[in-house]
């Protein structure tokens, strides 16, 4: 039997629903009537996307509130994000699909978009076409600009180009000594700005060397390569037996357009050029009641801040949502590699400049993956051993931004636990040192002149519940030592503790960060549903074991911009504007909209229509063994059901045994127990 099974590619449905993304053709519709509509603009086409329907149409749409008419249509609507030449100023439209009519048209001043690929392809190619950049070259030894190559980045914000008004991006350089070679193992010394709007090089700074006696290091030549070819075959491990993942009887989950129905799990997923993979509507089933759980999760942003205080290091820190889009970053998953066993894909589509639609096949990987044992118990006293292996549904994809790659992984498990887990890998980003000059202090040697800098990576989510409905209240839950004294009445062998559960009432309560000493969590509350055992509101408990502080200060650049890196928790009264954490219009912002700024207004976020805004990440300080291409990083966060079912939820999961997974015994000297068994 094979390996892998392919199964049904999804593609767009004539039976569109209103949270599907738009197909190739609404793309071309909706380019087709703004151009009729402003016919005298030369229009850049910088974002056409669903514009998602109003929350409270789509509650009733979606059966959740049931105190009115139900809704039985929803307008379907695009968003258009559009730059005029030569002006380059920035305009938002609305489009209807349904009317097929451009509703409205606004100018939004002191802004810039996402940066798209087209804007990374024009960049690369103008800079290498650059005169000043081919005689920075020349005088670093190269004569061969087919050997250049650059990384086009996000100018954060610049102290000689400050404001939004020009559109900027700045160019980290490399080479290759060859056609495929590792060009992170031959970074150049110098950074060229560009003017999107110009399209031109304004200025070219030179990184220079500190504590050396060189004014400018020699390109380290040596290579450094990961590909199969470079290693050659005969250096291959010739050890590695195959692993086969199979599902003979097929999968356990459905799928109809974009609803997924596995086990007792739904939800919709859908997919848009800024947060990639994006799940709706998730519901479980408990016994006859379907419970409606969280309305929309994503990932609303990140942040990568470097370390090196100095120029052009600074400016070092991608927010790849809100400046890059996951979406517009994501790969074209192979069958095999990526994800293993019976695996369901579906597809993505956006819009290049032009308003022309774009497909990237297999965007969205779905499939199921056995996680180990659920639950198990062994009676001493007669031996019987109960074991239950858990399985989980995995809804993925992969993003490549520079040299970064992501792994964003939705886990949804038979007990009810939902987990986001993020798998960095891919290359470091790295800096050339002359031949005598150290990181000082803020990175690491991982090859001779080569400086991979210490950096973190920050994630927020956006979660958007509705735990058992609407209204939903966060809670932060902290365990202390009895203030009592070993010996005392109340203590006597020092050994009580207890937990403390204190309410979020309003946004400037809810903000908070990690306790070591407390053993901190949170929990999403429904104050209006009280468990009969337990007493206390249902909930549902967020953890995450990769926290960390944002190092940079607080008033840095990456500081102002990134203000929801600073905090693990803040809830916000829902806003449907208030969608992305370092606001709408990420790309050289200063940071004046985002999750920090929508909290300073003291606003009630107590049993009531919330946002829950949840930070986890890492701080990387890299390793010699991370170069020249990184093992996978991990990080995430999990949500678990808290006092919401009667029970173990996952009780009525069958038993594997041998015989149906086909497990054998590798010695085959031993003896085959049976822990797997059953009476039934």
């Amino acid at each position: 039997m094979a390996t892998v099974k392919e199964m049904k590619t999804v593609t767009a449905s004539s039976n569109l629903h209103p949270l599907d993304q738009l197909t190739s053709d609404e793309i071309i519709q909706v380019a087709q009537i703004t151009r009729q509509a402003k016919p005298d603009m030369n229009i850049i086409f910088n974002t056409i996307t669903l514009r998602e329907p109003a929350k409270d149409k789509m509650l009733s749409y979606l059966g959740w509130e049931t105190t009115g008419p139900r809704v039985t249509h929803i307008e379907r609507e695009a968003l258009v994000v559009a730059l005029e030449r030569p002006s380059m100023k920035v305009f938002e439209g609305i489009v209807s699909l349904d009317a097929q009519d451009l509703k409205s048209w606004t100018f939004v001043p002191d802004v810039q978009p996402i940066l798209t690929m087209d804007d990374m392809f024009e960049v690369e190619e103008l800079v290498l076409k650059d005169e000043r950049v081919q005689a920075e070259c020349r005088e670093l030894g190269i004569t061969d600009m087919s050997q250049v190559f650059n990384d086009p980045w996000a100018i954060a914000r610049h102290v000689n180009y400050p404001g939004r008004n020009r559109r900027l991006m700045q160019a980290l350089m490399y080479m290759r000594t060859c056609e495929e070679d590792n060009q992170y193992a031959h970074p150049l010394d110098f950074v060229p700005i560009v003017d999107i709007g110009l399209m031109k090089v304004i200025g070219i700074e030179r990184i220079k060397p500190r504590d050396s006696k060189f004014t400018r290091p020699t390109i380290p030549l040596e290579k450094h390569n990961f590909l199969p070819e470079f290693i050659g075959e005969e250096n291959m491990r010739k050890d590695v037996k195959p692993i086969i993942i199979q599902q003979p009887q097929g999968v356990s989950f459905k799928i109809k357009g974009q609803e997924i129905d596995w086990q007792k799990w739904n939800m919709r997923i859908s997919m848009n050029y800024r947060e990639g993979l994006v799940i709706h509507n998730v519901s479980y089933q408990d016994g006859a009641e379907k419970r409606p759980l969280f309305y929309r999760i994503s990932l609303s942003e990140m942040v990568v801040p470097y370390a090196d205080p100095h120029t052009p290091h600074y400016r070092k820190h991608a927010f790849d949502v809100g400046e890059y889009g996951l979406g517009l970053c994501t790969n074209s998953l192979t069958l095999g590699c990526d994800c293993l066993g019976s695996i369901y894909y579906f597809d993505a589509t956006f819009n290049d400049h032009k308003g022309q639609p774009y497909t990237v096949p297999n965007a969205i990987c779905l499939h199921e993956e056995d996680h180990g044992i659920l639950f198990k118990h062994t009676d001493y006293r007669n031996n019987r051993a109960h074991s239950v292996r858990g399985r989980r549904l995995v809804i993925s994809q992969i993003v490549t931004v520079a040299n970064y790659d992501y792994g964003l992984y939705y886990y949804f498990y038979q007990d009810g636990t939902f987990e986001y887990e993020v798998k960095a890998t891919g290359e470091l980003n790295t800096h050339v040192l002359a031949e005598d000059e150290t990181p000082g202090g803020h990175g690491v040697m991982v090859a001779p002149q080569i400086n991979a800098q210490y950096h973190q990576h920050f994630f927020t989510m956006r979660i958007d519940p509705m735990i058992d409905g609407q209204k939903n209240t966060v809670g932060q839950v902290d365990c202390h030592r009895v203030p009592y004294p070993t010996g005392h009445p109340m203590n006597a062998f020092g050994n009580g503790f207890y937990s403390e559960t204190t309410m979020f009432r309003d946004t400037h309560q809810a903000q908070a960060i990690p306790s070591y000493e407390t053993s901190r969590v949170w929990k999403i509350f429904n104050e209006n549903r009280i468990h009969p055992y337990s007493k206390t509101p249902v909930a549902w408990k967020v953890t995450s074991m990769h926290q960390a502080p944002l190092m940079a200060q607080d008033d840095s650049v990456v500081g102002q911009r990134a203000g929801f890196a600073k905090k693990t928790v803040w809830v916000t009264p829902y806003d449907e504007k208030q969608v992305f954490a370092g606001g709408f219009y990420c790309n050289q912002s200063d940071g004046s909209d985002g999750v920090e700024a929508w909290v300073k207004e003291k606003k009630s976020v107590s049993d009531t229509d919330i946002v829950l805004w949840f930070t986890f990440g890492i701080t990387h300080l890299p390793r010699v063994e991370d170069f020249p291409v990184m093992p996978v990083e991990y990080c995430g966060f999990k949500m678990q059901p808290c006092n919401f079912f009667i029970a173990n939820p996952a009780m009525d999961i069958p038993a594997t045994n041998k015989k149906i997974n086909q497990s054998v015994n590798a010695n085959a000297e031993s003896k085959e127990g049976g822990c797997c068994s059953t009476k039934l």
